[in-house]
């Protein structure tokens, strides 16, 4: 297959998973993750996908930095951050189909737990009083800091906390959006640092997909301000799903081809 041809499928993954994350504020790595992967190797969508994030996390940030709820990106960032650093070894070291089985059982579990929640007026997965933190948020952030780590892909397991700790749509948005635009781009110094990781065949990914960035993330921002409360909410736990249903397809492909 053509380089040129790569770009164009992956653009168009992008173009997709994009719009999707300028709704939601997460989503776009873990959904790219697979088909990206199928066409250059985990090793490198990875770094790809992560350096794609940084320009969309960004656009959000200046768009709606007015809605960051500081403290609570801080007490994200805090935990988040303390667990990207294991999922760097992890992924050096573990295989990754257990990384993988393991953020496709989260996502699945909160995903479905949240949509039964929102129709039977349940409990949420994690209740949480303003000004106190629980140990298992906590954990959990911690835990969705080793899947950034490991796949630029924490945001399913960060959204059981986020989801209950920012109940507004645009906050929300914008706290998830500035933590991947600091854990990626800790990422990406890290990489390169290392020297071993960028390749002119993924600078010239990176440059031939630009223009699919910049009309996914317009037309997820355009989306954002026209999709109401509970609507977003269905949207975010629907993503959760999807993307679980892509990965697991994936691994299951993998396993058995």
């Amino acid at each position: 297959m053509s380089e040129w041809l790569i770009v164009l499928i992956a653009g168009s993954v992008v173009f997709i998973t994009f719009t999707v994350e300028g709704i939601a504020g997460f989503g776009s790595t873990v959904m790219a993750l697979p088909f990206i992967a199928v066409l250059i190797g985990v090793d490198k969508a990875v770094p790809v996908l992560s350096s794609l994030s940084i320009l969309l996390s960004l656009f959000i940030v200046l768009r709606s930095r007015r809605n960051l709820d500081w403290r609570e990106y801080g007490f994200i960032v805090l935990h988040v951050g303390l667990g990207v650093p294991v999922g760097l070894f992890m992924m050096d070291t573990l295989p990754k189909e257990w990384l993988i089985a393991l953020l496709v059982c989260f996502m699945f579990f909160v995903g479905i737990r949240g949509l039964l929640s929102l129709r039977s007026s349940q409990s949420p997965v994690l209740s949480e009083v303003p000004g106190k933190k629980s140990f298992l948020s906590r954990i959990v952030l911690f835990t969705g800091g080793i899947i950034q780590g490991a796949f630029s892909s924490g945001g399913p397991v960060v959204v059981m906390y986020a989801s209950k700790a920012l109940k507004e749509k645009s906050e929300f948005r914008a706290v998830l959006s500035s933590l991947w635009l600091t854990t990626n781009t800790v990422m990406a110094v890290k990489w390169t640092l290392s020297g071993t990781v960028w390749t002119p065949q993924m600078g010239r990914m990176i440059l031939g997909m630009l223009p699919f960035i910049a009309a996914g993330m317009t037309l997820g921002d355009c989306l954002h301000n026209k999709v109401d409360q509970r609507k977003f909410t269905v949207l975010v736990y629907t993503v959760l799903i999807l993307a679980g249903v892509m990965l697991g397809g994936n691994l299951f492909y993998k396993l058995m081809f």
